[in-house]
């Protein structure tokens, strides 16, 4: 599938749960989560782009009840699943 498509379709997946998601010069990370939205880091190739906003997502989902993960002692583990979560939701979005 075209990578716009792809992240066409995480825009509208991302809108359809009131969330924002906007470009911004992030410094020391490609993506972020606060409240309901998403920062992504300028100058990214679509496949980043697609995969950060796959990943934050992912947070969205599965952390959104856990406060500040970025300073929580299970920081990393919040990390390994948003990353398994993006990959597998980049997946699925391909086979369509």
């Amino acid at each position: 599938m075209d990578q716009g498509k792809v992240f066409e379709k995480l825009l509208k997946l991302s809108g359809a749960d009131g969330l924002r998601v906007a470009f911004l010069p992030l410094q020391s990370s490609c993506g972020r989560l606060k409240g309901n939205r998403i920062g992504l880091c300028y100058g990214m190739g679509i496949e980043k782009m697609n995969y950060t906003l796959a990943h934050e997502l992912a947070h969205v989902y599965l952390h959104h009840d856990k406060g500040d993960t970025i300073n929580d002692v299970m920081h990393d583990e919040y990390e390994e699943q948003a990353d398994r979560a993006a990959k597998l939701l980049l997946h699925a979005l391909e086979l369509e």
